[in-house]
């Protein structure tokens, strides 16, 4: 993780923490993933029904020209200078729409309804212009203009706030507090005696065990031939081996981050449930990393 993601990472980590810390967390987190399966369900839902739905399309009379307009597209809404045509009845009223900025270019907008005059903007379904035409040459279609302003379709906000919500219960549920942070540990002896750590159960696999999520144990490395490698000693007298399966089973060296402090971490496997294991210094933490791996080369 990057250093710029490691802070709002561990601010979230935290605030989740507190939360799984309120009454009824519990029974809330059983139901988190099936809920956010269903908001991702919901917001393609609103995604699909917005984009069936019809929607003007805005463009300018410069994009019009350069023959920019999708030929599936016909309602669209334009701005320009307006001015009234010859021709205009009580019936039927014309107009032109030009643009300073964009010469030989005139839109024929026909009206059942008077238009205001001058800078106007004006939705309807064009005729014709769809093919550009080059500098030079003169761009003209026709547009029969909506008996109201039409407005482009606003992005569907419901289906980005359920995907927004669906991916922060997706990140709560794999975020853990303190954060663990690998680290390369240093070439040191291998420990030979025993060491005073911190274990840190995960919540779940303590409850099951009858387990202290943490508490102060010492790590003893002084069992005989063919025995567990390590030895876990808790403080209400239990005691757990701490086993590596083979060469491939993997040892995470790093820290523990919190707010207020970090603590360097060997993550195991103890009995059949992980723990990290604080040490005092990071000394420590490698001289145990050493004797760990060493006992399965």
């Amino acid at each position: 993780m990057t250093r710029v993601l490691r802070v709002p990472w561990l601010l979230f980590a935290f605030l989740v923490e507190r939360l799984r810390r309120l009454p009824g967390a519990r029974f809330i987190a059983r139901v988190l993933p099936a809920a956010a399966r269903l908001m991702v369900v919901a917001a393609i839902v609103l995604l699909l029904l917005w984009m069936a739905e019809a929607s003007p399309q805005r463009m300018s009379l410069a994009e019009l020209r350069a023959g920019q307009l999708s030929r599936l597209q016909t309602w669209i809404i334009v701005s320009g200078q307006l001015s009234e045509e010859p021709g205009t009845t009580s019936e039927s009223h014309r107009y032109r729409l030009t643009d300073p900025a964009t010469p030989n270019t005139q839109l024929n907008v026909r009206s059942d309804q008077p238009l205001p005059l001058g800078p106007a903007t004006v939705s309807g379904r064009i005729l014709g212009g769809r093919d550009g035409v080059p500098e030079g040459y003169t761009w003209a279609a026709q547009l029969d203009a909506d008996p109201v302003l039409a407005s482009e379709l606003p992005p569907p906000g419901a289906a980005f706030a359920l995907l927004g919500l669906a991916v922060v219960i997706f990140l709560a549920r794999r975020s853990a507090y303190p954060m663990f942070l690998n680290e390369r540990p240093a070439d040191v002896p291998a420990a030979r005696s025993g060491m005073r750590v911190t274990t840190y159960f995960d919540p779940v696999d303590a409850a099951a065990r009858g387990l202290p999520r943490d508490s102060v144990a010492t790590l003893g490395f002084d069992r005989p031939e063919g025995a567990a490698l390590g030895d876990l000693r808790l403080s209400n007298g239990r005691s757990l081996p701490v086993r590596l399966n083979s060469i491939y089973t993997t040892i995470d060296v790093g820290r523990l981050q919190s707010l207020g402090r970090s603590e360097p971490v060997l993550r195991v496997r103890v009995a059949d449930d992980d723990v990290a294991l604080a040490f005092a210094t990071r000394r420590d933490r490698d001289a145990a990393y050493a004797a760990l791996a060493l006992a399965v080369r």
